[in-house]
Order: C-alpha cells, then sequence, then structure tokens
C-alpha cells in the first residue's frame, strides 16, 4: 500500500479557522491520519525509517489547504473558449478596452484575419455596459467584421449573444428575421444549438488544447472539483454533451453533471455516470435571465427603460417539474436572478416531499442575486444551498456600473452575503465559466469587498464557500471540503496564509503545488497523445 507523509507545513483543516495541523499521512489518496504536533511527525518517520513504501515530502512550511469546488462552471463552452476563442473587452488601467464598437470591431478584423473562411469564431467577455454605444453589434456589423464567417459574441452576463447572419443559419434563424442580438428568453433558448454549433468546429488537436488548458487553469487555482451544467434542450440530439460526458469521465479534475434538460427523461440515460444525480442549473432550468440583459424578472421597472421582465415559465410548470424530479432522486439546481424569479423556484422547491419532510437532497439556487425579505426567510428555513459570484459585483461596482445604470436602489440594497452565510445558508462562491473567469480568488474578493460593504465576510469565511459549503453542495462533504481523515486528499499548498492577507495581497494569491489524490499534479502540454492516454484509464463517476 502507498502512503505518503506530508511534513513541515502549515495544514488548515477548515473545520475551524485555528484547526491547524503540521502533517498529514496519504494512503491510496486518502487522508490516513492528521498530526497536530512535531513529536508524532517525528515518532512516525522514525518508527518507519526503512520502509521504502512510504515517501516522505518537505513542504517547507508552507500552508496547506483542501481543494478548492467551483460548483458552477459551464465546462464545454469553457474548453472552447480556450482553445479556439478570445476574449472581447478587458479590464485594464482601472477601465475597459475596448470601450467602444470601433475597438471591439478591430479586435474581430484582426482574429478573423488569421481564419479559414469557413471557421467558427467564438468571442467572450464583451461587456456592453462599457462599450460607449451601450448595444451589443448587430449581424450586418458582424457580417462585415468577420468577412462573411460564422460568428458568436457572447456579453458578459451570458444572457445576450450577437450573431452574424451565417452562424443564424447554422443554429436555424432565418436571418431575414432577426437583427442577430437575442436577449432574455429568445437567447436562452438558442443556446444549445450556439453550443453544438461552436463544437462541431473543434478539432481533436483544438479539444485536445482545451482540455489541456483546462487543467491547468484548475491546477494553478487550486481547484479539485467543477460543477459541470452542461446540456440544452433546444439541441434535438446535442451531441456536444455526450462529447463532454465521455470526456469529463477521464479527466484528473473531478467533474460532478448537472443537466439542464427539464425533459427528465433526457436525463435518466446519464445517471449511471453520475456520483449523485443531479438536474438543472441553467439553460432550460432557468427561472429568468439577468439585469445587464433587462431579462432578470423584477417587480419594479428597470431604471433604464421604464418595463420589468416576468418568468420565463408558470408557476404551475415549476411545481410539477420539482415535484417529479425531487421523487425521481435528484438534487435540482436552478438559476434564479430576480426576487420574482427566486420566489417562483422557491415555491417550487418547498412543494416536494423532500423538503416537506425535512430530509432528502440538498437542492440549489443559481445566483439568488436580489432575493427580497421573505425569500432571504425561505432560504434559510429550508436551508438550500446558494451559489454566487460576487467578483462579477465587484467589478460592476468600479468598472462597469451595469447596476447602478439599470436598477432602483431598493434592488442594489437587497444584495447580501454575510447575511445568508451567518444564516447558516450553504453559500458558495463559483465563476459561471466562461461567463467569468475560473479565478476563485476574483470570487473571494468579491466577497471580503462585497458590493454592499457591511454585507462584507473575512477571507477565512470566503475560502469556506469554496470549500466546506461547496463540498456540500455537491453532497460530497463525506469525501472533500475539509482535511479530515479518512477524505480524500486533494490540497493546495501556498507561501501565504490567505485567512490573513489584506483584499489587494488576496486577489493575487496562487498556490506553489496542487495535490490530487496525494499526488502532485504535473502541467499538461495539451497534445492529442496526452489526451488519448487520459482517455484510456478507468472512467470516474461524474
Amino acid at each position: 500500500m502507498k502512503k505518503t507523509l506530508f511534513y513541515n507545513g502549515i495544514f488548515h483543516s477548515m473545520v475551524t479557522e485555528n484547526d491547524i495541523y503540521c502533517g498529514m499521512l496519504v494512503s491510496d489518496g486518502r487522508i490516513e491520519e492528521m498530526y497536530s504536533v512535531k513529536s508524532q511527525v517525528q515518532e512516525f518517520m522514525r518508527e518507519h525509517l526503512a520502509d521504502r513504501s512510504i515517501e516522505h515530502v518537505d513542504l517547507n512550511g508552507e500552508h496547506v489547504y483542501p481543494c478548492l469546488i467551483d460548483g458552477h462552471v459551464h465546462l464545454l463552452l469553457t474548453i472552447a473558449v480556450m482553445a479556439m476563442g478570445f476574449n472581447a473587452c478587458e479590464i485594464k488601467g482601472g477601465g475597459v478596452e475596448p470601450h467602444t464598437l470601433a475597438g471591439v470591431e478591430a479586435r474581430v478584423r484582426e482574429y478573423a484575419s488569421h481564419q479559414k473562411p469557413d471557421a467558427i469564431i467564438a468571442i467572450n467577455n464583451y461587456i456592453m455596459s462599457a462599450i460607449d454605444e451601450r448595444r451589443m453589434p448587430d449581424k450586418n456589423e458582424l457580417d462585415d467584421w468577420g468577412e462573411g464567417r460564422a460568428v458568436v459574441i457572447y456579453n458578459i452576463d451570458g444572457h445576450s449573444t450577437a450573431l452574424s447572419s451565417k452562424m443564424l443559419e447554422l443554429i436555424g434563424i432565418d436571418p431575414s428575421t432577426s437583427n442577430g442580438v437575442l436577449q432574455g428568453e429568445d437567447n436562452e433558448r438558442a443556446q444549445g444549438r450556439i453550443i453544438d454549433t461552436v463544437g462541431s468546429a473543434i478539432s481533436l488537436p483544438v479539444l485536445a488544447k482545451g482540455i489541456g488548458k483546462f487543467h491547468n487553469y484548475c491546477a494553478e487555482y487550486g481547484i479539485g472539483i467543477v460543477g459541470a451544467l452542461e446540456g440544452n434542450g433546444d439541441s434535438e440530439k446535442d451531441t456536444t454533451t455526450k462529447l463532454i460526458i465521455r470526456l469529463a469521465r477521464h479527466f484528473d479534475v473531478g467533474v460532478r453533471l448537472y443537466l439542464q434538460y427539464t425533459d427528465l427523461d433526457r436525463v435518466a440515460p446519464y445517471r449511471k455516470y453520475m456520483k449523485h444525480p443531479r438536474v438543472g442549473g441553467c439553460g432550460d432550468w432557468e427561472m429568468d435571465g439577468a439585469s445587464g440583459s433587462h431579462s432578470a424578472a423584477f417587480r419594479t421597472p428597470y431604471i433604464d427603460t421604464g418595463e420589468t421582465h416576468d418568468c420565463y415559465y408558470s408557476q404551475e410548470f415549476v411545481n410539477d417539474l420539482c415535484k417529479r424530479a425531487d421523487a425521481e432522486g435528484y438534487q435540482i439546481a436552478s438559476h434564479a436572478i430576480g426576487e420574482l424569479a427566486i420566489e417562483r423556484i422557491l415555491e417550487g422547491l418547498n412543494g416536494t416531499d423532500s423538503v416537506k419532510a425535512g430530509k432528502g437532497k440538498l437542492h440549489r439556487i443559481e445566483h439568488c442575486e436580489f432575493h427580497d425579505d421573505a425569500g432571504f426567510d425561505e432560504l434559510a428555513k429550508c436551508n438550500y444551498a446558494v451559489m454566487m459570484q460576487p467578483g462579477y459585483s465587484w467589478i460592476d461596482k468600479r468598472y462597469l456600473h451595469t447596476y447602478e445604470q439599470v436598477l432602483p436602489q431598493e434592488i442594489r440594497d437587497r444584495m447580501k452575503f454575510k447575511s445568508l452565510y451567518d444564516a447558516g445558508i450553504v453559500l458558495c462562491g463559483s465563476s459561471d465559466s466562461p461567463v467569468q473567469d475560473m479565478d476563485p480568488y476574483m470570487q473571494m474578493l468579491g466577497m471580503i469587498q462585497f458590493y454592499n460593504e457591511e454585507e462584507s465576510i473575512t477571507p477565512y469565511e470566503a475560502l469556506r464557500t469554496y470549500t466546506v459549503n461547496a463540498a456540500k453542495a455537491i453532497e460530497e462533504f463525506d469525501d472533500y471540503g475539509t482535511l479530515e481523515k479518512g477524505k480524500i486528499a486533494d490540497f493546495f499548498t501556498a507561501k501565504q496564509d490567505y485567512t490573513v492577507l489584506w483584499p489587494e495581497e488576496a486577489v493575487d494569491f496562487r498556490p506553489t503545488a496542487t495535490y490530487y489524490k496525494g499526488k502532485k499534479y504535473i502541467k499538461k502540454e495539451g497534445t492529442v497523445g496526452e489526451l488519448a492516454r487520459m482517455m484510456l484509464r478507468r472512467p470516474n463517476k461524474i
């Protein structure tokens, strides 16, 4: 039995803030023992001095934390963007560049000039609220910029897209009936076809490159598991979802699948691959859209349009869907941002047998930004998990000002984090990648400098949203989330103690090494041969 003793480190178990150890013994990928004093480590080393089956790893005084869990990632699209796309806008020098349509045009033209005539171009991170013209480019502009190629541009909130005429044709929309800008429910119901189209253009070398980059990215940040929200009901065959499921079962990074179909018959064939049955997320499980695209469901009108937006589904439909999914044993996750959308999914979940009985699945609300007081009370009473991305609001407050442009003060005042955390709600940080970068320390910065300052939490508490709480939210706290005897030995090391950093230091925090099941991660090259070897390994549950 292969064992490794990790010593001369400062092991933060994350059980409590002061629960710290000085050594850890790993056996066959699990933690066999945690040592609280150096004399215990020294005694073990003396007793097993001649045992060559035990490896000794000196951590040189570095800090050790359990690997992070990003529970809300759109995995296939993340890999696709890493492999074959680019960002339209970036935050530089205290502002957004480019901040004009002309500037975006220059980037698209430059990229397109190096692509084949039949190439599909996927562009992420368009920041509409920071563009002087305050709009997405239309199909005619994209036709010109991309020289007739199939082009899709994603707004930073993930709920608006701009498509060229060729891309409209490829997803089955007559270009003569659309200006190419999709928002709200029209956007949500086209995403499966868009992803299928983008996915069909990924060659094997490009796919291998993207998977390699994804793994390296996770290890760079100390991420051990991602919750993969995949599948869109508007795609009849959804071949890209089948592809990512096949691939993800062989990844070094743990993947936990949430299928975004409201047709549960489409989910059933994949249950055998799942560690626990899960359904939902975004896609067909969205109760509303996003505030930046004016599709989040509020009672109060948007200040720039004077209009409101309703939920995507009736209460009756949501109630029936939740009851069936819960009865079939699924953990449910559902996107809801405005208070009307949060009310809608909460009523649906409250009517399920497991919630009424006070036991069963820990259902999830994704985003949950603008609940009202009644919504807060329901979240606390029923102990739902909440997946938030506070890094976006941190960026918005300083650079984008989307919330100020579209939301009344009374709605912005509802944004809470500490109140949710202190109420015992299973509050989790996540990225919503590729809507945002996977950098968890940007999200944690948004927690310790929250949009409404009085709702900020400590760095230690921020870490718990990515470890303890995130493990509970994927229903795997028995194996992950803390460094304790019997748990999987997924952890990372760092020179700094994250729990005592100031905000300006915390955003630049990076691990020095990441370990999966006690083995140090080695950076991938992203080659086809590397991917082939990965696929020959025994598949994991996802």
